[in-house]
């Protein structure tokens, strides 16, 4: 593995890097558990440059965060480790950023989850109390997750001082980027007019620019200072890997594939999905479509898509809904399926791309002996909003005793901590992928088992047939580079009802009480061990081809 610091983290620690090197939460973690750790421990000074290090790389993803630059500036008194200009800019956040002394009714809106509403007082918070950037910090974060470029950018344009061009220029790039003006995104990020400093995150997203604008070499080059300057950034490191190795691979995957959705009262929905589907190529496919006994317009849908793919589409309609386990095994078990090498299960409300196969091919090429390969899925509407990459497990507090769990389901969730700037774009094994799209072996389905009905109507029956075949020695595969578009819910369809809530819990329960602490132990050590695996290799191939460069 890459840089020598490896050999002094504990475990918990080189777990968490080895998941992800991005994320402010993620990060500010990891780094208060690598310096605790650094203060009993003989190689001190290599755990604490990289608890530093990764302190500062959150501020980056963050810059206007008030606390985490007192933090750092309190750190550089006793390290003196920051350039005059890094060192202006955290004072200049530092000092004008303080929490009001009632925010009584902040809270409030937080706790309704009305975001809308939420968005807008922070906008006239800002206005009312310019100087205080505490206001503008929660109201830019809003901002980007609600897609709100155009707020974002007024804001930005806004007369920020010198001290503040390094972050200006940040936050006005993320806005370029994420309303796909590379071009834009390239002066801004590239900027050093006045001898102004690139933030670390920021000459990142400038390699994925340069990516995206068919200059390869441009971003190499970047990507291969980023990871001599950050070796802990393991993202970086595998997304080169599939830059670098990535073959065009197979345009179809080598074997027949059953295609199964399975849908309930989502008409205009499961009508996309199809459409996407069928843009895609169907040469090796037959699509099973089970219908859960949906009173809307399903079946007109279905009717359709039987003209349009004839042959290919084979449709059963249920009358009643069985949930979402029993459709899966009811599809799984159908005499025509076991023809078919591969399943794969596609959601009702999915957008899949025409090129979906290949991306699959090639993960299956690069572990073929995977129990599963997924996707990574972003919100239909706003794609620089991941819903879905790949899933970690969180381990359980030592001291954990519940006389009903056996554990308490977690996952670490750095994917969710940002928006999307290619990041996540890599291939490699993990414990689970989402259900939203993903392919089975028809071999191993048959081996592992059906989808445990307890899970009924839905929720959890996908990860808990995940943790099945993790138990079995199988691991999941996460393939980033295959995007799929996910409808994202609106803020009525999320308030639940007080049963669907109650019916999550449960099923939240019961996938808890079905493993023991020694079962889930051994898969997040099972997980570890494949993720160093999987990155000490890809990383000894990418030392050769980065020393060619230099």
């Amino acid at each position: 593995m890459t840089g020598s610091f490896w050999d002094f983290l504990d475990t918990e620690s080189r777990y968490r890097l080895l998941v992800s090197g991005h994320g402010k939460p993620h990060l500010m973690d990891t780094a208060s558990r690598i310096l605790n750790s650094a203060e009993n421990g003989k190689e001190n000074a290599s755990l604490i440059d990289l608890g530093v290090d990764l302190l500062l790389t959150a501020w980056e993803s963050s810059p206007l965060d008030g606390q985490l630059a007192t933090n750092l500036l309190a750190i550089n008194q006793q390290l003196n480790f920051l350039p005059a200009q890094l060192t202006e800019a955290l004072s200049f956040v530092s000092s004008n950023n303080s929490v009001p002394e009632n925010i009584s009714f902040l809270q409030r809106l937080i706790a309704k989850d009305d975001k809308e509403k939420l968005l807008e007082y922070l906008g006239s918070q800002t206005v009312r109390e310019p100087e205080n950037i505490f206001w503008l910090s929660h109201f830019l974060d809003l901002s980007f997750f609600l897609g709100r470029y155009d707020l974002a950018q007024d804001a930005v344009s806004r007369g920020w001082p010198s001290a503040m061009k390094i972050i200006q220029n940040k936050y006005s790039g993320d806005v370029a980027f994420c309303t796909g003006d590379y071009e834009l995104a390239e002066n801004i990020y590239a900027d050093v007019s006045d001898d102004t400093l690139i933030l670390g995150e920021s000459l990142l997203r400038l390699a994925e620019v340069l990516e995206r604008m068919g200059r390869r070499e441009e971003a190499m080059i970047l990507w291969r200072d980023r990871m001599t300057a950050r070796p802990w950034q393991v993202n970086t490191w595998f997304k080169v890997f599939d830059k670098i190795f990535e073959s065009t691979g197979k345009r179809l995957l080598d074997g027949n594939v059953a295609v199964c959705l399975y849908t309930y009262e989502k008409a205009k929905d499961f009508n996309a999905t199809m459409e996407s589907l069928a843009n895609s190529l169907l040469e090796n496919v037959q699509v099973f479509a089970l219908n859960n006994g949906s009173k809307d317009d399903t079946k007109q849908v279905l009717e359709h898509w039987k003209e349009k793919l004839g042959e290919s589409l084979t449709v059963i309609n249920l009358p009643v809904n069985i949930g979402a386990p029993a459709a899966r095994n009811w599809l799984k078990t159908l005499d025509e399926i076991k023809a078919f090498e591969y399943v794969a299960y596609l959601d009702d409300d999915a957008l899949i791309p025409e090129d979906w196969q290949a991306h699959f091919s090639r993960a299956v090429a690069s572990y073929p002996d995977a129990g599963v390969w997924g996707c990574k899925v972003v919100n239909d509407g706003q794609e620089e909003v991941i819903q879905h990459a790949d899933l970690h497990l969180r381990e359980t507090p030592r001291d954990f005793k519940d006389s009903m769990r056996g554990f308490e389901f977690s996952y670490l969730d750095p994917h969710n901590q940002d928006l999307d700037y290619g990041q996540f774009d890599f291939c490699r094994p993990c414990v689970s992928v989402t259900g939203c799209f993903h392919l089975f072996r028809q071999s191993t389905l048959n081996e592992i088992g059906d989808f445990d009905l307890r899970y009924s109507p839905t929720q959890y029956d996908d990860v808990d047939h995940d943790l099945m075949l993790a138990v079995s020695g199988k691991s999941a595969v996460y393939q980033g580079s295959l995007k799929v578009l996910h409808k994202r819910k609106s803020g009525s369809a999320i308030a639940l009802s007080s049963a669907a809530k109650g019916s999550g819990a449960g099923n939240m329960l019961k996938l808890e009480s079905k493993y023991s602490t020694a079962e889930v132990s051994k898969i997040i050590k099972y997980d570890i061990e494949k993720l160093e695996k999987d990155f000490t290799e890809k990383s000894l191939k990418i030392a050769s081809v980065l020393q060619s460069m230099a």
